[in-house]
């Protein structure tokens, strides 16, 4: 017989007949909820700018790139590009760490390749082929390629168009030519040109360098690429994305003077949106972005609703672990619904809560009877497009703030529960579903396969009217929208192995991995620091922000003028055509 498997064993696996069929997996979005905001609500609202496409001047850099291997005699292959990118993109990283420029003092968001460049800022000297980053082409591959070829700067090459490699489109040839003569007259600038990466750059070389490139940079270059990256973010793509991304950077130019003398950071930007109020401001949304005020409002309700049931899940899983030695015994069923009943009838959430001792809920309480006590803290009668008044312990926000931990008390059950009667109150009541007619899209989003807020609010009305108990309503959410959900989601991504827990005929198996819950990226990063750069606020993070000329006029004109790329392609050089 051949050595036992270190694979095997109590340490391992458990028992042997508790082994997996497959390795584990950490995996993320248990209940495929996190997907619905990010995949399909959000390319809605910002289409062309993502959570990682957070510098507009990587648009030029990365068209300048480009531009300038078609224009070398190399090879047409992703090899040879990669070859002739990633030293550029190395030194451009490194620029950006060394950059003096007083603007760099507001730079925000993540350089690309930042983690290894940023320990080598203090060098006299760069090398080009330092290995910057693993993927081969960096931030092009990894986040930008996509948003430009969207946006029309760039062809990706495949088989219908017949380019071998990736090639600017006039529109990106324009941004390469602004940004090539922001940099001509450089070192570095002519060595990228002239391809003799070779030998080490100096360090005032890389500063000069970055005086003309650097991501800081992009606010005032008038006369190079600003105007053009200005035209091509109000304006590029398919009518009805330039019109939403146009609207979404307005919203942001609107809202950023509410309270200027409080920074506006993730937090501040999600109660800005849902709630309209920040430390005693209230914004009231300009009358034409009324639409995209309320469209932004329904995806942070969306942002909560995803809390609240991966909450749940976050408690169940950690519970049943505690009840099941981590695992190494089935739990029936009926002991998780006893678990929630004495979560139910032994909480204190009342109480922590101010509502008083005749609002105390317990597993026979009528759900109408806990939904009209919250409201009677909780003012829910504010319409659709109306600031919401705040209440301190117990609105939305508020249980968020309460239960993003995990620590898994009886009150964060109810909690949860409380935090999805809100958002029923808000959105799912007959009157409300009337005025989100012409919203549907991002209400029903995620229909029944990943819970939609149209669906659940319909069914959740429906018991409400019909008298069920915080009991009942607990048992069905947790049944049919934790434990269904999670087993659907896990099973579509075998072989890896995501499973938190089985249902083993009448009982249920855990795993001992990680249940986190918690909010998806808002893109309030990447659309901040969008509207910053190209010259239109101040950065958002800092009291006392003001809009610039540009900013202002595009917020009460509605738009900027548009034609600066147009005449930047036809001012290009003709050329001979070139076969790809």
């Amino acid at each position: 017989m051949g050595q036992p498997s270190d694979k095997w064993g109590w340490e391992q696996t458990g028992p042997v007949w508790g082994a997996r069929a497959f390795a584990p997996r950490g995996g993320q979005d248990h209940l495929g909820l996190g997907s619905v905001s990010s995949d399909r609500i959000l390319p809605l609202l910002a289409p062309g700018i993502n959570v990682l496409t957070i510098h507009p001047r990587y648009w030029s850099f990365y068209s300048w790139v480009l531009d300038t291997f078609w224009a070398a005699e190399l090879p047409r292959t992703r090899a040879a590009f990669r070859e002739f990118y990633r030293p550029r993109e190395a030194l451009f990283a490194m620029a950006c760490h060394v950059c003096d420029a007083p603007e760099h003092a507001n730079l925000a968001g993540n350089i690309v390749g930042s983690m290894r460049v940023r320990g080598l800022a203090a060098r006299d000297e760069f090398d080009p082929q330092f290995d910057y980053i693993k993927e081969p082409l960096g931030g092009y591959g990894l986040y930008y390629r996509s948003t430009m070829e969207m946006m029309g700067a760039v062809v990706v090459a495949g088989p219908a168009n017949g380019f071998p490699f990736d090639a600017p489109t006039p529109v990106g040839k324009a941004l390469a030519a602004a940004f090539g003569r922001a940099v001509d007259g450089t070192t570095v600038g002519r060595r990228m040109v002239d391809d003799s990466l070779e030998a080490a750059v100096l360090r005032d070389d890389m500063v000069a360098f970055a005086r003309g490139a650097c991501l800081c940079q992009l606010r005032g270059t008038d006369q190079f690429e600003l105007p053009l990256l200005q035209d091509l973010f109000l304006h590029a793509g398919a009518p009805v994305e330039s019109v939403a991304r146009r609207n979404t950077l307005r919203l942001i130019l609107d809202l950023s003077q509410t309270s200027p003398d409080v920074g506006i950071g993730r937090t501040q930007f999600r109660e800005l949106i849902y709630f309209r109020t920040l430390e005693g401001g209230i914004y009231e949304p300009q009358p034409d972005l009324a639409v995209t005020a309320r469209r932004w409002r329904i995806y942070q309700a969306r942002e909560y609703f995803s809390f609240a049931f991966n909450r749940l899940f976050g408690w169940v899983v950690r519970r049943g672990l505690q009840e099941s030695a981590d695992g190494l015994s089935l739990v029936p069923v009926a002991r998780l619904w006893d678990l929630i009943d004495d979560a139910l009838d032994n909480n204190e959430f009342a109480t922590d809560r101010y509502l008083g001792d005749q609002a105390a809920v317990r597993a026979r309480t009528p759900v109408a009877v806990f939904v009209d006590a919250i409201s009677s803290i909780v003012d829910l009668t504010p319409g659709l497009d109306a600031p919401w008044p705040r209440a301190k312990l117990l609105d939305e926000h508020a249980l968020y703030d309460s239960c993003h931990n995990v620590v898994d008390d009886d009150e964060s059950v109810v909690a949860m529960l409380a935090l999805l009667l809100l958002l029923y109150r808000r959105f799912g009541i007959p009157i409300r579903v009337a005025e989100l007619a012409t919203d549907q899209d991002l209400v029903a989003e995620g229909g029944s396969l990943r819970i939609g807020m149209a669906r659940f609010f319909t069914l959740m009305h429906r018991k409400v009217m019909a008298g069920a108990t915080m009991s009942e309503l607990a048992r069905w959410v947790i049944k049919d929208f934790v434990i269904v959900q999670h087993e659907r989601v896990a099973t579509s991504k075998l072989p890896e192995d995501t499973f938190r827990f089985r249902r083993v005929g009448d009982h249920i198996r855990f795993f001992v991995q990680e249940a986190p819950a918690q909010f998806n990226d808002s893109r309030f990063d990447a659309l901040s620091t969008t509207v910053h750069e190209l010259g239109l606020v101040s950065a958002l993070r800092d009291p006392a922000r003001k809009l610039t000329p540009t900013g202002r006029r595009l917020l009460e004109d509605g738009d900027l003028s548009t034609g600066a790329l147009a005449k930047a392609v036809s001012d290009l050089p003709s050329q001979p055509e070139r076969a790809p």
